[in-house]
């Protein structure tokens, strides 16, 4: 047996990187389903020797927005740079190659890997901006393949050949990969929305203080909103709200202000849960933002610019920090668009 020297994707607890790999492929704890929240600060949660010695996955959550980490100990000599991607496919007793490598995870930003900027030797690397999937609504177990490439082991040649239509073949290529690993996952209704749906922040060409707004008309009391977002900030916090909980049936919304950067995009998503209760008259749930200025400035601005509270009666302000409740924000708000689901 030989010793993988590239950044080793675990099949299990006890793999230590040996090649040819045997024992069970499909538990892989470094292949990671973190819930319906991304984490904050991965590297540091992920990294740790309590979390390297555990299976942390998470259920998959149906109508939900997901997040995916991968993590890999370097045993290389070198410090290195890496790239984590994750596939997904049906349950199967053999996974070939035709059977997930079409259906690849994507980040925030619509990116087809996360970048690992680099991993020291004997260090470990874990993915920052996570791997999304909205999971569809079905009870089946689902199968996750992911890897971990650098310049010595590109994806290029980690990727199964076209030429894997056999159980020989299938075993050679697990065989001789170290920086690959499969995980099946179990999906779950608990917390489950009644819908999730994308919207996406645009890049702007100046920085902005932003204020993120999710409302609700005819929403019963006491069924929940939430909104995330898996591409980090540059103080690496999340745009993200957590389920909450509905007060007021005719308008009702949560607002969260952020500093963002120019250049900054990424998708958004936003989810309703009805919690068994019927939707009243006019029911909505948007997604909006709006330029937060405390000195007016600029033309459309001082045009267009409203007081908050006038324009978004009846919500509530959160610390995105601590997401305590918070004063409404002092002076005034330009909306600058939104994403709305109606419901008959």
């Amino acid at each position: 047996m030989t010793q993988y020297n590239g950044v080793l994707l675990r099949q299990n607890l006890q793999d230590q990187g040996l090649l040819p790999r045997t024992g069970g492929w499909t538990a892989s704890p470094d292949l990671i389903a973190a819930g319906t929240q991304p984490i904050q600060n991965p590297a540091a949660y992920y990294s740790s020797a309590g979390s390297m010695g555990k299976d942390l996955t998470q259920p998959v959550v149906i109508n939900a927005t997901n997040y995916f980490y991968l993590r890999g100990k370097n045993l290389g000599t070198k410090t290195v740079p890496a790239e984590g991607r994750i596939f997904f496919a049906p349950q199967s007793l053999f996974l070939y190659p035709q059977q997930w490598l079409n259906n690849g995870m994507k980040t925030a930003k619509g990116a087809e890997f996360s970048a690992i900027s680099s991993i020291e030797p004997n260090a470990i690397g874990v993915t920052t901006d996570p791997l999304i999937w909205l999971a569809p609504n079905t009870s089946e177990h689902t199968c996750l393949i992911g890897f971990i490439s650098t310049a010595g082991f590109p994806f290029a040649s980690q990727r199964p050949p076209n030429a894997v239509h056999s159980l020989d073949d299938l075993a050679a290529w697990i065989g001789k990969n170290g920086g690959t690993g499969w995980h099946n996952v179990q999906f779950t209704s608990a917390g489950s929305p009644t819908f999730t749906n994308y919207t996406t922040y645009p890049a702007s060409s100046k920085p902005a203080k932003v204020q993120f707004v999710i409302t609700c008309l005819g929403c019963p009391v006491n069924s929940q909103v939430s909104f995330s977002c898996g591409t980090p900030l540059p103080d690496g916090t999340y745009i993200n709200l957590p389920l909450t909980t509905v007060t007021k049936s005719d308008q009702f919304g949560v607002m969260l202000q952020y500093d963002i950067p120019a250049g900054w995009t990424s998708s958004v998503t936003y989810s309703y849960k009805d919690n068994g209760l019927p939707p009243g008259d006019n029911f909505s749930v948007s997604m909006s933002a709006s330029i937060v200025e405390t000195t007016p400035g600029g033309h459309a601005f001082s045009a267009f610019a409203r007081p908050a509270a006038e324009v978004f009666p009846n919500h509530v302000a959160l610390n995105p920090k601590t997401l305590a409740v918070t004063d409404m924000p002092v002076g005034l708000v330009l909306p600058v668009g939104s994403d709305m689901t109606k419901r008959p």
